[in-house]
């Protein structure tokens, strides 16, 4: 730990130090995770389970960029009917399905998809069925590509536990998201950690500004506001931030079934 004189003298002479941190270190964007899926292979034809699809706009760019045929499944009827919407702009109707019913509970029968895509999801359900459910539907060497955003051991037992009832968080530990797998019987094929990478590709593309979230964040905090409505909002608020911070780690899981 430095003296506070020392403390001083480095902040005075941190020059180079701020111009290396003024280059972008040309981090990855939210494409990246369609890449990755692009990378595996999809073949025209092929079926795609886009499980907690909300408005299809995942299911709806996968089929348009691969030719697949698409299951959009969501337990929330809001979602559903949104989805329903967006398919029929989109002129996707047939190609696209609008199931609703849980991740833990999808009414097809096994073996019966080539694709899973899980984005924001895995952590709002229970891990050990909803990781077992994919793993039955998946045809043999068919894959999961699951994007999930963990906690790291940077993040206070209080944010935690603020976080868990603000987000409706059940599964949110890399740990219990990899033993669920493989006790489901998923094969770990990649693990990337992204870290704050898209984040940082948001703020400098200007998308996201992380200075609006804090003044959100403090304005809440001061007003009084309390109740589900706060929680929640507090929660989506400080989500992004704790990805900067190193708090939250998003991550892309592959498994690919048993053949």
């Amino acid at each position: 730990m430095p003296t506070v004189q020392e403390l001083y003298e480095l902040w005075a002479d941190d020059a180079e130090l701020r111009d290396a941190l003024a280059r972008s270190l040309e981090p990855r964007g939210v494409d990246s995770l369609f890449e990755a899926f692009a990378a595996l292979g999809p073949q025209a034809g092929e079926l795609v389970v886009d499980v907690g699809a909300r408005d299809a706009s995942y299911a709806i760019r996968l089929v348009r960029e691969h030719g697949l045929r698409a299951i959009a499944l969501d337990p929330v009827r809001l979602h559903c009917d949104l989805a329903r919407k967006a398919i029929a702009d989109a002129g996707l109707a047939s190609e696209i399905e609008v199931v609703e019913a849980a991740a833990e509970s999808m009414p097809f029968p096994d073996a019966s998809a080539d694709w899973i895509w899980c984005r924001d999801v895995l952590v709002h359900v229970d891990a050990q069925r909803g990781l077992a459910e994919c793993a039955r539907v998946l045809h043999p060497g068919g894959a999961l590509v699951a994007y999930v955003t963990l906690a790291t051991d940077r993040l206070e037992p209080r944010e935690r536990v603020e976080l868990v009832e603000a987000m409706a968080l059940k599964s949110f530990d890399a740990e219990e998201i990899e033993a669920a797998a493989t006790d489901a019987g998923l094969t770990l094929r990649s693990v990337d950690r992204i870290d704050s990478e898209w984040r940082e590709r948001m703020i400098e593309d200007k998308t996201w500004d992380p200075a609006e979230s804090l003044l959100q964040i403090a304005r809440l905090r001061r007003s009084g506001l309390e109740g589900l409505q706060a929680r929640a909002a507090y929660g989506g608020l400080v989500w992004g931030i704790y990805q900067l911070l190193g708090k939250l780690c998003p991550t892309v899981y592959v498994w690919t079934s048993s053949d």
